[in-house]
């Protein structure tokens, strides 16, 4: 009697991730990993280029562009095919290369806020 080919499907998962690696010209899933990670980092550079070149608007600051970034980059769709590739390689790795996210003591307004306390500072040493 035959195996039936979920288990063997199920047996073979990791030998055809690795498989999908080699297929695609790496020497396996971590060069793989790296190869995505640096591409996905290229697109978001050139999102933001294009984002910063384009927006003229009085209420562009860092978190702002973030945001805008971000959702343009929701919207990519080589973007999101990679991102869906690096969480199977991470969840087949066991590892996590995704963006950190941020302290939850860190404020994301914070710097914003320090910038505007410097420059109130510094308008009223200029008036005394």
């Amino acid at each position: 009697m035959s195996e039936p080919e979920d288990s063997q499907e199920v047996a073979s998962g990791e030998e055809a991730e690795e498989s999908v690696s080699e297929q695609l010209g790496f020497s396996g899933p971590e060069e793989e990993l790296a190869a995505i990670n640096a591409r996905m980092a290229q697109i978001k550079e050139e999102v933001t280029a294009d984002l910063l070149a384009t927006w003229p608007s009085p209420w562009k600051n860092e978190s702002m562009v973030n945001a805008k970034v971000s959702g343009r980059l929701g919207s990519h769709k080589f973007f999101q095919v990679l991102l869906a590739r690096r969480r199977e390689l991470d969840e087949m790795l066991g590892t996590e290369s995704g963006p950190k996210p941020p302290d939850e003591a860190e404020d994301p307004m914070g710097s914003y806020a320090i910038k505007i306390a410097k420059d109130r500072n510094a308008a009223e040493k200029s008036n005394s």
